[in-house]
């Protein structure tokens, strides 16, 4: 009976003679990229690291004793936030969940079962990883450590109750997760673990069977149970069902994921708009579902069916986001998104460019170091590409559109008026956000986990976006249309309306934008020819400045997100009024990336104004210690910079010491990913102090090629912090000017946080009746408020005209006024601007 169940699992597919998803011919491309070149030498170098070290890591991660399965299924991750402010919690192994906001501790469901979902989704992937570091090295321990994790859970599942988030038996709820959506995530690297221990002799021909029928079948018919239609969901369930059948040979579920009724090619053509963007009008849920879309096409590719990178809305989901992009790389965080940096994604343009050989691709694809993406998936060798000339465009299908200034102005402004986006989009037609002197501006508050009272309360709500809200009332979901456009080389326009976003009110916002401002003419208008409250609103970073007597402000409503208006003040403006928004005393961005070893130690590595040792600007490296580990500050990739042909023979940087005496350590990562490591420092000294580490030839090496050589080009320097035994637990030390020392020749200086101070003056034409409020928003962080300004007005018909000028030290414009014939004249020193609209666009001159 043994030998008739095996010969019935052989010619199903399931105990195939090798692996599907890493067949030997591929596993030899991979070998020889191993053999030839350094970033995937350093690929394997840090899967075999990670091997090492699991279960070690795991049990370390979250605080455990021995290794296990979680007791049960994991929860919805958007529950774990403080339930009264909504910043997302700091969990402290093993089982502690604290509000930072308030130090408050959580206990029990969901802020546990949270926990367990992360244990489940870690255990999956490590089983992936581990059975690909078997594949390279045929070390057979990892293979042991695959199937361990393989065998529990086959064991496990079938008796794991089905629940949803709010712990009912619904049709999207799962068993290992609340969600069928986060059960297909955690089932794709547990189906490539399976079929990547193929032929290792590690799982018997029952264990094999088990692992079929109770976990992958039983997981797949879990996902099954519920047809998500156009969505997100759809699309990772799609990914997961592929991997399955892939794995199991089993072509009808393999049709069912791509031909299927909700299939990968209905997603492309169904929820992908023609100009390439995602339906929902969010970058996160771009790049979510395009994550689950390109890993289906690679699956089914290892099945033969190649015909799916044929579907051009496959390749445009990939190319939309680089017509779109801010300078910089960022990312809007339109609708239910965060502000996100394009790098973030590199490693899925590894497989397009493959796929299509876009050379911006490639581009993108080597903004960062080289990862499991790009050994599994990419080329040889990233051929070098300039970055394409940013211009303005208009994205009618998904309803946006990219002004920008002639180069090499950075002022950059995209307005959202299309599609609403479904259940995660927001009600903020005619929002902007835009981009000045190196970093956004107009702000887009983004999102918050789900489970945040401030998600609905705030996020979603017209008051928390730059546009107008109509008598205190939040938008219904609408499509606005383009009315009108023009691109000049020295500006830019566009006209656009509200669609029915207002039942009672129609809102039409124009915006002509150059080098040096945004004209805004924001007409409201009633349908009805009643009176009505018209709230034009604007959020930038900054300390509010102006000349109006501003008094504390009469209450405002408690709902539709003015509750979350906080500190107002108003003043009556029935005349020209300005304010300014300094940016000198805000609050910088994240620069470069921190790592921390346990979830006993935080970090947070930004720039600042608070100290320099040159110029006005310095890095700011905050620490908190809570319990064993260490943070690894990183710079960004070292590119764009000219390195010298000889290695380097030092470090040298300025470090403001906050006498803790906690250690540190400086970093230089070569292009293998081979680490070199200095000397340990003691911070022993308060205020700035010159440091230099030379003779690397000496230092520590481990990982990439390991050979004791620094091969250039560099990748990233970093910063180790240490603890020491009764030193502070929380604190900060600055960093500037660093640079790398060479025998001979100048140094070359890697990073020196100088970042153009970003500072925006309003300049509004007056209106009788205009009032002026000033207070504090909420922005992404929910604990750095966001200044904002709004002008009031009440009546049938306004509109609102206002200049919106990026300055760094002292705005230039002088003037700005409407003419007796209509005209709007813009002055400054050197220049004097006059606009006029047409029924179908603008006149615009300069003198």
């Amino acid at each position: 009976m043994r030998l008739a169940l095996l010969a019935a699992l052989v010619s199903h597919g399931c105990l195939s003679a090798q692996s599907r998803l890493l067949p030997d011919a591929d596993l030899a491309r991979l070998q020889e990229n191993i053999s030839q070149y350094g970033w995937a030498a350093a690929v394997r170098a840090t899967l075999i690291n990670t091997a090492d070290s699991w279960p070690q890591s795991h049990l370390a991660r979250f605080g455990l004793r021995e290794l296990a399965l979680p007791p049960e299924g994991g929860q919805w991750p958007h529950w774990y936030v403080c339930p009264t402010t909504g910043v997302p919690l700091r969990f402290e192994p093993p089982n502690g969940h604290v509000c930072p906001s308030d130090n408050r501790r959580l206990t029990g469901w969901p802020y546990d079962q949270v926990i367990y979902a992360n244990r489940h989704d870690a255990l999956a992937n490590a089983a992936r990883d581990l059975a690909l570091a078997y594949r390279l090295t045929g070390n057979i321990t990892y293979a042991e450590k695959a199937a361990w994790i393989l065998n529990a859970y086959a064991e496990r599942y079938p008796a794991l109750p089905l629940h949803d988030r709010d712990n009912r038996n619904t049709r999207s709820g799962a068993r290992v997760h609340a969600q069928t959506l986060d059960e297909a995530i955690w089932l794709l690297p547990l189906a490539w673990a399976f079929d990547l221990l193929q032929g290792a002799d590690i799982l018997s021909p029952d264990q094999s069977a088990r692992i079929e029928r109770h976990l992958l079948r039983e997981a797949a018919a879990t996902i099954l149970r519920h047809d998500a239609g156009i969505s997100n969901w759809q699309s990772w369930h799609n990914a997961a069902l592929a991997a399955v059948a892939v794995t199991l040979n089993d072509s009808p579920l393999l049709s069912q994921a791509l031909d299927g009724p909700s299939g990968l090619r209905f997603q492309l053509r169904q929820s992908v708009t023609p100009d390439g963007f995602w339906y929902e009008g969010s970058f996160t849920y771009h790049y979510y579902a395009l994550d689950a879309l390109w890993q289906t096409a690679e699956l089914a590719a290892r099945a033969g069916e190649s015909s799916l990178f044929a579907e051009p809305s496959l390749q445009n989901l990939f190319s939309a986001p680089l017509r779109f992009a801010l300078p910089g790389g960022t990312l809007p965080p339109f609708n239910d998104a965060v502000t996100v940096n394009l790098q973030n994604y590199s490693r899925w343009y590894e497989s397009a460019y493959a796929r299509w050989g876009d050379p911006l691709f490639a581009l993108l694809a080597a903004s960062r170091a080289r990862g499991r993406e790009a050994l599994l998936f990419g080329v040889p060798e990233l051929p070098a590409a300039p970055p394409a000339p940013l211009t303005s465009a208009l994205l009618p299908d998904s309803g946006y559109a990219v002004l920008r200034a002639p180069a090499p102005s950075d002022h950059t402004l995209i307005l959202k008026y299309g599609p609403h986006g479904g259940g995660h989009g927001h009600y903020d037609k005619l929002n902007f956000v835009s981009y000045a002197r190196g970093g956004i501006l107009a702000i887009d508050p983004g999102t918050q986990a789900y489970g945040a009272p401030t998600h609905a309360t705030w996020d979603q709500q017209t008051i928390a976006h730059n546009t107008i809200t109509v008598d205190e009332r939040t938008q219904a979901a609408a499509t606005g249309q383009l009315l009108a456009s023009q691109f000049e080389p020295n500006f830019s326009f566009v006209r656009a309306s509200a669609g029915q976003a207002y039942p009672q009110a129609s809102l039409t916002r124009s915006l002509l934008h150059t080098s040096e401002y945004t004209l805004d003419l924001f007409e409201a208008a009633a349908t009805d020819q009643q009176p009505h409250q018209f709230d034009w609103a604007y959020h930038n970073q900054g300390e509010v400045l102006t000349s109006l007597p501003l008094v504390p402000a009469p209450p405002l409503p408690r709902a539709m997100g003015y509750q979350h208006l906080t500190n107002n003040r108003s003043a009556p403006a029935p005349g020209d009024w300005q304010l300014r928004f300094d940016g000198a005393r805000a609050r910088l961005g994240a620069y470069g990336s921190v790592y921390a070893s346990t979830t006993n130690v935080k970090g947070a590595f930004t720039t600042s104004r608070e100290q320099a040792a040159s110029g006005t600007g310095s890095g700011r490296l905050d620490y908190r210690f809570s319990g064993p580990g260490y943070l690894l500050y990183s710079t960004p990739n070292i590119t764009n910079l000219p390195q010298p042909a000889n290695r380097p023979a030092g470090l040298r940087l300025r470090i403001y010491g906050d006498g803790s005496r906690h250690r540190i350590a400086l970093r230089v990562n070569d292009t293998t990913d081979e680490r070199f490591v200095a000397p340990l420092l003691t911070i022993d000294w308060t205020g700035w102090k010159e440091v230099t580490v030379t003779n690397p030839q000496t230092w520590t090496h481990y990982l990439g090629n390991d050979d004791g050589v620094i091969d250039l080009p560099l990748r990233t320097l970093s910063l180790e912090l240490q603890q020491t035994t009764g030193a502070p637990a929380e604190g900060a030390f600055f960093i500037d000017d660093i640079d790398l020392l060479y025998e001979t020749g100048d140094p070359l200086r890697i990073a020196e946080f100088e970042v153009p101070l970003q500072s925006l003056r309003v300049w509004m034409l007056g209106e009788p009746g205009t009032e002026v409020v000033t207070g504090n928003g909420l922005g992404e962080d929910l604990t750095k408020p966001v200044p904002y300004v709004m002008a009031r007005r009440r009546g049938v018909k306004t509109e609102f005209i206002s200049l919106l000028e990026p300055y760094g030290a002292e705005p230039e414009i002088t003037g700005f006024r409407r003419a007796d014939d209509g005209a709007l004249i813009i002055t400054a020193p050197t220049w004097t601007d006059t606009i006029r609209l047409t029924p179908t666009g603008v006149e615009y001159s300069r003198q």
